[in-house]
Order: structure tokens, then sequence, then C-alpha cells
């Protein structure tokens, strides 16, 4: 009867809490600070709402616990309330005799943490979460769509969370479907579950600070998206160093193409394609394609400690293992399209709804067939069949050219956009394997895979940096005292010499605060105008580029004093009003632009003595002179007053000192 209810209310409250297009909150108490009541079942929706409840085994008990959340002090802010759920190990489970198996291993879902909203969610709602969440250990909790908690209705729900040993302030969205749903069952969407046993290790994990918000799907904002920007800026030879997180929070480095082939022994890690020669064409990447060789045993299924396992008809129990022709163990399950698999990779984290192109040709020595899915970094899966299924890209012996996204041959304008699924992915994953037939060669050439500028960040599109770039303020803005060295600015956009700024659409940028339309996202740092590359601009007292002449300003000299080194003069208006005592600095960045790239200098503006003293320390020059009138001063090695110094090396009184 509890069921009917819900669904009723699914009907009923549509109509209040949904058809606007601003954000609504379906949590209770999400700051964990509040009142928390106690139910003996979810599926209550008279009186107060509790909105998150943990699903977990006793040690010995054979029936699960389902109830709600713990809420604790904050082991690291004192005061603060969050909630806590501590998480079982595969071998703790396996004693307790209740284990959750999937594959042989404890299952995901063994230990479970719901977020319960307070209205059932529709079909076509956009919906957001946002959390902080750390734990003893880092590790990863994949998301599923539920009814009430516990009663599952799709995985991948927002793909997977990664967290830390830090507070972590997550933020994920999803458009609502109708896997999601499970109307054909009768059922609605009203509960968000954590499935925390990833690890297998065990766990104590934390959420604090929830939100689980929905709306209507938002139209164009009428905004110009900006440019496109073509993330395979090189072409075939587009092999930009990417550096990325995946979902369990580690660090995957790779460049634009990669490949594996899970039927090696080396084919376990990434490798970068390679590239041939096919008559036509400048140069190819060429995947070889195995028909995956392996063998079926019946071994005995041991438990954790490596005993046998006896069935209740007293037989040894038997598993299904596929190995590897050379032996090594698969698992118990066949290989799949995925055992190879082609990777295109970018900068650019995807965004749920932004315009995207991606244009490719293909051809194979055999005909042949390609699905995709959807990764983070190559191999880190978040979802499947995200830009066409297993039967989506038909390959011939001929070169094939295919359009994906906001292309005049894609007619459905609902595909120009980045789907739901691919939401914080960089790469397309090819699955290259056929179920059946031979070996085979696949060849590819990508031609463009674009975003617009409106979504593409300061940190997606740049190329290097280089740091501690430390400038001089003049009095005088005909002196040119100040030289920046711009090897590895060169170097990174390939070129020999700075002429390329003489083109009218390459300059310099500077730092600018964007203020959103939504008063609850944060503010959106980024760069400003493009400025030519002798004209320069003005930065004002906080850093930040300004229009007016009331600021510091840092112009290039269009003469370079060598083939890598540049005069820039930095001088302070006469209207700024900013004052350069003696350990006072001001800290700014300034972009070189390349064809929508960025080098980024991270730049500290200091005043003559200061910067004396912080080109003597480069030196290595110890006895620096210093004005009597700074006598006693503390500075470190950048130039900058210290008052309370912490340990480290600093200087005084023109001699370096350490501070212990």
């Amino acid at each position: 009867m509890k069921k009917i209810f819900t669904l009723l209310a699914f009907v009923l409250m549509a109509g209040y809490a949904f058809g606007q297009k601003n954000w609504t909150n379906l949590v209770v108490n999400g700051d964990m600070e509040g009142t928390v009541p106690s139910y003996e079942s979810p599926d209550q929706l008279s009186g107060d709402w509790n909105s998150f409840w943990v699903h977990t085994w006793p040690e010995t008990a054979s029936d699960q616990y389902r109830g709600t959340a713990d809420i604790v002090e904050d082991p690291l802010n004192p005061g603060n309330h969050c909630a806590k759920v501590v998480i079982r190990s595969d071998e703790e489970a396996v004693a307790a005799g209740n284990r959750v198996e999937a594959n042989g291993a404890l299952a995901s879902w063994d230990c479970q943490f719901f977020i319960y909203a307070t209205d059932p969610i529709p079909v076509g709602k956009e919906i957001r979460l946002t959390m902080k969440v750390r734990a003893e250990k880092a590790g990863s909790l994949e998301t599923q769509a539920h009814w009430s908690p516990g009663d599952y209705n799709h995985y991948q729900l927002f793909g997977n969370i990664s967290y830390t040993e830090e507070w972590t302030t997550v933020k994920v969205e999803a458009d609502v479907i109708a896997d999601h749903v499970k109307e054909s069952d009768g059922k609605a969407f009203q509960s968000v579950a954590f499935n925390l046993s990833t690890m297998k290790d065990g766990n104590v994990i934390y959420f604090d600070d929830i939100k689980l918000q929905v709306r209507d799907p938002q139209t164009d904002d009428g905004t110009d998206p900006g440019a496109w920007i073509n993330f395979m800026r090189k072409g075939i030879y587009s092999m930009d160093n990417i550096t990325g997180t995946r979902n369990d929070g580690s660090t995957f480095y790779c460049t634009n193409y990669t490949f594996q082939d899970l039927n090696q022994p080396e084919g376990q890690q990434q490798q970068p394609a390679p590239v041939v020669e096919v008559p036509g064409e400048p140069g190819v990447m060429a995947v070889h394609i195995p028909v995956p060789g392996y063998v079926i045993q019946e071994v005995e299924d041991l438990d954790a400690d490596g005993n046998q396992q006896i069935d209740d008809d007293g037989n040894v129990k038997m598993k299904t293992v596929y190995y590897w022709n050379d032996g090594r163990e698969i698992g118990t399950s066949a290989p799949a399209r995925w055992t190879c698999q082609f990777f295109v990779s970018t900068l650019h984290k995807m965004v749920k709804g932004e315009k995207y192109r991606f244009k490719f040709k293909a051809k194979a020595d055999k005909p042949t067939k390609l699905g995709t899915q959807a990764h983070t970094g190559p191999g880190d899966y978040v979802s499947y069949n995200t830009f066409g299924d297993e039967n989506a890209f038909p390959i011939g012996t001929d070169w094939t050219t295919f359009e994906l996204g906001d292309f005049d041959s894609v007619e459905d304008a609902s595909k120009h956009v980045i789907p739901s699924g691919a939401n914080g992915c960089q790469t397309i994953t090819f699955d290259c394997v056929p179920l059946e037939g031979d070996d085979n060669n696949f060849y590819l050439i990508v031609d463009e895979f674009s975003f617009t500028e409106k979504y593409v960040t300061v940190a997606d599109r740049t190329l290097g940096s280089h740091e501690a770039i430390a400038l001089q303020v003049n009095t005088d803005e005909d002196e040119k005292a100040n030289t920046i060295d711009g090897t590895g600015m060169l170097n990174t956009f390939e070129v020999a010499d700075f002429s390329f700024l003489n083109n009218g659409k390459d300059g310099i940028k500077f730092p600018i605060i964007i203020e959103p339309d939504d008063p609850e996202e944060p503010p959106i740092d980024s760069f400003g105008s493009l400025l030519t590359w002798s004209d320069g601009g003005f930065v004002g007292a906080n850093g930040l580029y300004i229009e007016e002449d009331t600021g510091v300003n840092l112009r290039f000299d269009e003469e370079s004093v060598d083939g890598n080194n540049v005069n820039i003069m930095v001088w302070n208006s006469p209207t700024s009003g900013l004052k350069f005592a003696a350990g006072e600095t001001l800290e700014t960045q300034l972009a070189v632009s390349q064809s929508g790239w960025y080098y980024i200098y991270d730049v500290t503006l200091m005043g003559p003595e200061d910067y004396e003293a912080y080109q003597a320390e480069l030196a290595g020059i110890n006895n620096v002179v210093v004005n009597k009138k700074n006598n006693g001063i503390i500075y470190d090695l950048m130039g900058r007053k210290v008052t309370n110094p912490t340990k480290g090396i600093y200087i005084k009184d023109g001699k370096k000192f350490i501070q212990k």
C-alpha cells in the first residue's frame, strides 16, 4: 500500500515541485546540523522527512540492516556534524558469512548510502548533486537510481565519484531518463544510491552539505558560445600531453591517441597509437585488432583462505574461469569487444549539454563495426554506447567519414550536444574487437574534436606555464628593466620566435573574474580581452585586468633581446595610487595566446628595493645592500616581507638565515 501512495505522490507533487526553471532542493537537513528523525521504513511520507539512509550488514546476522545514517561530529572540524558510514572489507564479509558477491569478489553494493528525496523525480528533469565527501582512505564510489532506498532502478546515475582523505566538494549533473524511473514497472525515482564497497578493503566515509536539486531542462541562454577550439590542434600528429583525474582520484597521463590490447601482456597499459604511412594520406593511426585467444577451465571455487568449499550435495564447488592463451587469468566471463580499445582524449572535461564536434574517418583491412564508450582517462569507464552502439560505425575497406555533434549532417539537434552519460569525461573510446572472424587492422584519422569557448576552461586550453616570474615596477614608463624567458612558451607553441604575435589574432591576456548568471554558481576565473603584443594592458591592485589607466601597466617591447627572451616594461600609472612599500608585492598572471591556446606566466610585481634583493638571491649573493630604513625587515626568497617567519630560509639585513 505504501508503494501505491508513493506513486500517487509522484503525480500530485509534480504540480508544485516542478515546472519551473530554478533549482529545487529535495533534501532535508543536508548540512547535518538539524534534528534527525528516525523511521523504521523509508517508505513513510508523513511527518518530518529523513533524507539519509544506510544499507549495511551486522557482523554475524544474515539479514541486512537498512536504517537512518549516523550523524556524528566531524573529526577534522569539531562543532561541525556530518554523516558517517563504516564500510567493511572483503575479509570481514567472508568472516561474517554473509558476503555479497559479484564476479568472485565483494560486491560494490555490499554497503550503500542513500539520499532519499522528499519528492519523486520524473523523466525529463535535470538533476544536480552537490556535497562534501572524505574518507579515511582515498577511493571512489558508484552511483545508482533507486525508488526508495534499496529498491534498485538503474546503475550509473552520475558515474563514479572519487574522494580523498580531505574534504572535497563534488558537483555532478545528469538528465533523468526512463531507465532511472522504470515507469514500465510502476516505479518512480526518488533515491540516489551510493555503492561504497568498491575498494574491497574497508573504509570509513563521511558526507556533509548535501543538496539534491532538480529543474526543467534549460534552453540556450542566447549568449555567444564563442569560437570552436579544436583539441586535435595538430591534426594526425596531435600528441599533446594530457593530465587528468580518474574516477578513483588517481592521476592519468596520456597523449591524444592511445590504445590497449588486453590480449597481450604489455597491452595492460595504454600505449601511444602508432602512425603509419598510407598512400594518399599524410599519416594514419593504425591499431591491430586481434580476435581474443583464450581457453576455458573449470577450477575449484576456493574461499578467501584458499580452502575447498562443499555444496549441499557434498560435492566440491567449481567455477568457470577464462584464461588468455599465455596463461594469464581473465576472470569468470569471456572477453568482450573492449578487449582492444582505441582512445581519443582531450584536455577538456566534457559538460552535459555543451555543443561539440567530433569528425573522423576510418577504414579496415576487413569490414568491421565499432562501438563507443565514455571514459575519464583511457580505460576508466563511465558509460557505454555513449556516442554510438556497437553497430553505429560500420567500417569498410575504403575510407568512410563520420560526423558526430553539431554538424549539418546530424539532423537531430538533440544529438548536437554532449549526452548526460559523458558529463565529466575526457575520452571517447572505441571498442574494436569483433566477437568472431579473423584478426584485422583498423586505421583512423581524426579531423576535429572541438568544443566552444563558452565551456572550455583556462586549464583546458593551457598547454604550458612558467612559474615565479618577478618583475620590477618602474616609475618611468620608458624604462626597460625587465626580461622574461620565452623558451618554454616558444617550445610549447612549436614556433621559433615571437613573430606570430604580430598577426592580429594572437596576443596577451590578463586575468579577470566573471560573475555567473546563477547566484549559486561560483565565480569563473578567466582571461580578459585579447591585447596586442606591444599594447599590453593594465592590472589593478587585486592583480586582475582593468580597462582604465589606473593600475600597473605591463607592455612588451616589440624587439626581443634575443630569440627566446623579450623585454617587458612595467610601470605604475600616475593615477593608480598603488604603492610598493618594502616587502609589498602584487601577484598576477599573463597568458600568451596563440590560436586560442594559452601559455601562462605567474607574475609577482615588486618595488625596486625588493626586486634588487630578489635578483641578488637568485644570483647567490649573500651580501645584499639594503637601505638603512629597511634594516631588520625579514623577506622570503621571493622578496616578500614576512612578519612571522616559520621554518625556512629568509633574508634579513641583506643576509640569509635559517629559521628553525
